[in-house]
Parts: C-alpha cells; structure tokens; sequence
C-alpha cells in the first residue's frame, strides 16, 4: 500500500510540475519571458527535489527528467533571443 501512495504522490507532482510548463509556454507566447522564466525556475526546483524511489523503470524516469532540466536549462540560458518577440500557436 506504501508503494501505491508513493506512486500516486509522484504523479500528482508530475502533473502539477507539467501543469507549470504549460502555463510557462502560454507566457512565453504572450511575452511575458520574465514570469516565464520564474515558472521554470518553479520546475526547474520540483524536478530536482522528485523522488522516483523504487518505482519501476526507475532508469528511465530519472534519464527523462535529467533530459527535461537539460532542455529548461537550455531555455533559460537563452530567453534574451526571445525577449520581445511574438509566437505562433
């Protein structure tokens, strides 16, 4: 039963932690890069502090999120070439 509270615990924080990124985009469209960028910092820290424990496919999950903080890395290094700009759906 621990196992099964622990992995319902993950999604939700998943979800929420997807729910962010959503909202992130929706503000970079909107040129709003500054609240944008501070939604992924948001991330950034939820990801870092996710623990997968003993959940199969463990591997996997931690190379996608390690993938993940690599790409909001790569964002937020580059977000003066996006500041000002408008974006299309």
């Amino acid at each position: 039963m621990d196992k099964l509270v622990e992995g319902l615990t993950l999604v939700e924080e998943v979800n929420r932690l997807i729910e962010d990124l959503q909202e992130s985009l929706e503000l970079f469209k909107q040129g709003e890069v500054d609240k944008a960028l501070a939604k992924l910092n948001s991330v950034e820290e939820g990801i870092e502090e996710l623990r997968v424990g003993d959940l199969p496919e463990r591997a996997e999950i931690d190379r996608k999120l390690s993938d993940t903080l690599d790409n909001i890395e790569w964002v937020t290094d580059n977000a003066d070439r996006v500041k000002g700009k408008k974006f299309d759906e």
